[in-house]
């Protein structure tokens, strides 16, 4: 009793010691991700669709409604629930302060899935050995937070974090429904899964795998009956969160579904979309080959059914990547969640192999002395995850040990400081004009026009670029970026500000040339609409 005492002391205390690394680590990432702006402070700043959001929160806590401009009622968000969750920190910090807070919070969510991680991977991987199962929820609660990726879109405000925890919430509680025969757990693995439909709607893919699990199990214990009911109510709560959304989208927007799915999803053939999906896939499938196979291996030569279902969520959400076609951004964002599961897989199958090998290769008294922590199991099976580890890091390492900024930080900063520099020289009544729809028109508070058609339902609903001008990461064309009409957002439109005049195949430099003028404020270059009555000339002609 003593000594199992003990474990569980060093157990707690190297979680505690993994905690604070994270955390530290997490709070070098902020400060990596930060800057001065021109105007001597220091700033933070989101990644850029998260600060679009923002833009959301802010208007939504200030009473202007969840709008990107107050009085055009149009969803360029698909992250109903972070949106909500940003308003809070919008309604009780400043702009700067509640971008923090943000950030801070992604420390946060990313602890909360290498705590859920921990417990889904002690209802995998079961021994009747103590120090064995101590030894599975460190390494568990390790690899929890081992992904770049996933850390990454949790520390700049998307919603990947908060994503993953309600999906890890929702499997979580359905294994201890399985194993406790409890019912509550099943209603709130609902709660769960509904509040993951109201983060992002795609979630709704994950559900029908997991209860598909628990519908096999009910009916091979013969219990059905009575648990068919709870299964039945968990269903009716979900499919009541979900249509309650749809509902409130309809109501308030006056359309089910977001603008940013028809900006992405429509107008591209099938074929075409399947295409750009699996090129865009191709580099996420050779960084996480090693242990995507593992986890195939382990599943298919140990078959478990709640090992069978963390595979199934896997390769499903692998392909609806490939459904989408792509993403615009090759830092996975959409497939990041999978990654805990696959690392649980991991572990189950290293470890089940090496305790194979031992009992059958090495003589009956060794293997018991080796199932404890610190024994060449537990060593193996650690040095072999490393590799994993390693590869489906190796393309972000500079920015892991902060060698390099975080991913768009220079472009944030830039973006932070234009907006700065025109809440210097623009009046109230100012429009601008972006491709970047984030930071600028959140630091501003003016009147904006996306370029990019997230918040512009014209624009979302216009046939996509397929020409290859808009074309990188093994896509054909960018979604989400691909489509755009400058003619009508700036040569119609005319915003006082404009971000730049080319986008894939289109250039109104020329007509621009006699519209707008360039200047040079505080070392930004910022083009505005010449002669423009919301724009302080005066103070530009004090810098000359």
């Amino acid at each position: 009793m003593k000594k199992f005492a003990l474990n569980f002391v060093n157990e707690r205390l190297l979680i505690i010691l993994i905690s604070i690394g994270f955390t530290l680590w997490g709070a070098g990432f902020i400060h990596k991700s930060s800057f001065i702006t021109l105007d001597g402070r220091r700033s933070f700043s989101l990644f850029d669709d998260a600060m679009i959001s923002m833009r959301y929160a802010w208007n939504f806590s200030h009473g202007n409604g969840l709008v990107w401009n107050p009085g055009e009622y149009v969803q360029g968000y698909t992250n109903l629930l972070m949106t909500l969750l940003m308003s809070l920190a919008t309604l009780v910090f400043s702009k700067t302060v509640a971008v923090l807070f943000i950030q801070i919070s992604g420390i946060v969510f990313m602890l909360l899935v290498a705590f859920l991680t921990m417990k889904i991977a002690e209802h995998v991987i079961r021994s009747p050995d103590k120090g064995s199962r101590a030894f599975v929820r460190i390494l568990s609660f390790l690899c929890g937070l081992t992904y770049y990726p996933l850390a990454y879109w949790s520390l700049t405000g998307m919603e990947t974090g908060l994503l993953t925890v309600l999906i890890l919430s929702g499997i979580w509680t359905c294994f201890k429904h399985i194993q406790f025969q409890d019912q509550k757990m099943l209603l709130l693995s609902a709660v769960f899964f509904g509040l993951a439909f109201l983060t992002r709607n795609e979630s709704i893919i994950i559900v029908p795998l997991v209860w598909g699990y628990i519908l096999w199990e009910t009916i091979e214990t013969g219990a059905h009956r009575k648990h068919l009911k709870w299964l039945g109510a968990s269903v009716g709560l979900y499919l009541g969160i979900a249509a309650g959304q749809l509902l409130f989208q309809y109501l308030y927007y006056g359309d089910y579904f977001p603008n940013t799915y028809t900006l992405r999803l429509t107008g591209m053939a099938l074929f075409d979309r399947l295409q750009n999906g699996i090129g865009f896939i191709t580099l996420f499938l050779r960084e996480t080959a090693l242990i995507i196979a593992l986890a195939v291996l382990g599943t298919s030569i140990d078959f478990k059914k709640n090992k069978m279902v963390l595979m199934l969520c896997i390769v499903t959400l692998i392909g609806y990547q490939v459904y989408v076609g792509g993403d615009a951004w090759n830092y996975w964002r959409m497939l990041a969640p999978i990654i805990p599961l696959a690392m649980i897989l991991n572990i189950e199958a290293l470890f089940v192999g090496f305790n194979w090998l031992l009992n059958r290769f090495l003589p009956e008294k060794i293997p018991a002395r080796l199932n404890r922590p610190g024994s060449l199991v537990a060593v193996l099976v650690t040095i072999l995850i490393l590799p994993g580890i390693l590869l489906v890091n190796a393309r972000f390492l500079k920015e892991v040990f902060f060698r390099d900024k975080p991913f768009q930080s220079r472009s944030n900063h830039v973006n932070v400081n234009i907006a700065i520099a025109l809440n210097d020289l623009l009046r109230e009544d100012a429009t601008i004009g972006v491709f970047w729809a984030g930071s600028i028109p959140y630091y501003t508070d003016r009147k904006s026009i996306d370029f990019l058609g997230k918040s512009d339902r014209y624009i979302a609903r216009l046939p996509p670029d397929m020409s290859g001008d808009i074309a990188s990461m093994g896509m054909t064309s960018l979604p989400g970026h691909n489509k755009y009409d400058l003619n009508y957002s700036i040569v119609f439109l005319q915003p006082t500000y404009v971000q730049g005049f080319t986008w894939g195949g289109q250039d109104v430099s020329s007509w621009a040339a006699h519209k707008y003028v360039e200047v040079l404020y505080k070392g930004n270059t910022l083009y505005l609409l010449k002669d423009s009555p919301s724009v302080f000339w005066s103070k530009l002609e004090d810098l000359q």
